[in-house]
């Protein structure tokens, strides 16, 4: 695989990121207690299941969000999704707000 194609692609991620992030944030001003389902995530950050999935866990890796792990909520990864203190923190950083 060209290393430009990887750079892209990295991109890309960080994009998908950012994105998730923010609109869990625009959430969050609305609803401080709401928790997303993450099929309502597929549509605002243009992505499928599999790629939101694994970008999912990395941001709860990273204590930006926090997963509702449930043992049925295929083809997701978890049942819900909601931001932390850390990811409130980080979405204010990055986009100056």
């Amino acid at each position: 695989m060209p290393a430009d194609y990887e750079g892209v692609e990295i991109k890309r991620y960080v994009k998908l990121r950012s994105c998730i992030l923010k609109a869990l944030y625009e959430l969050f001003k609305e609803h401080p207690y709401a928790q997303v389902e993450p099929g309502q995530l597929l549509d605002l950050c243009q992505t499928d299941a599999r790629e939101l999935n694994w970008n999912l866990v990395y941001l709860e890796r990273s204590g930006l969000v926090e997963l509702g792990k449930a043992q049925e909520s295929h083809p997701f990864i978890a049942c819900s999704v909601e931001l932390t203190a850390r990811g409130i923190d980080r979405v204010e950083k990055d986009f100056g707000i």
